[in-house]
């Protein structure tokens, strides 16, 4: 994902991966909380919470997803790794990411109506 924009020297590539992975672990822990909350309703403690609270929630992982991975020399040596990556390997890289984005994201929407009915 960050080849997508290294061309830039700004830290943009950086931020917009950081911005999709944070969205899609929110997603995941979302996922995860109403997967448990239904089968097990005592531990559904966060249900009347407002919505105001829930983002709060996401910028505040924004922020620490951003301390966390946000490493130049770290990405470099994600460079360096895949610097030798044949054609098959990268496309094969590509497909498996942009599964991973669109399939964690539909498996929320999916899941949904079985978990809210």
């Amino acid at each position: 994902m960050y080849s997508w924009r290294i061309s830039k020297k700004d830290d943009t590539p950086i931020s917009t991966i950081i911005i999709i992975l944070t969205f899609i672990h929110f997603t995941q822990i979302l996922i995860l909380y109403s997967i448990i909350g239904k089968l097990f309703p005592q531990f559904a403690i966060f249900d009347n919470l407002k919505k105001i609270y829930i983002g709060l929630f996401f910028i505040f992982f924004l922020l620490f997803n951003y301390l966390i991975f946000y490493n130049k020399s770290h990405w470099q040596n994600y460079l360096v790794e895949f610097k030798n990556e044949s054609t098959s390997e990268s496309n094969r890289g590509w497909w498996l990411v942009r599964i991973y984005l669109i399939g964690s994201v539909l498996l929320f929407f999916i899941l949904m109506p079985l978990l809210f009915s």
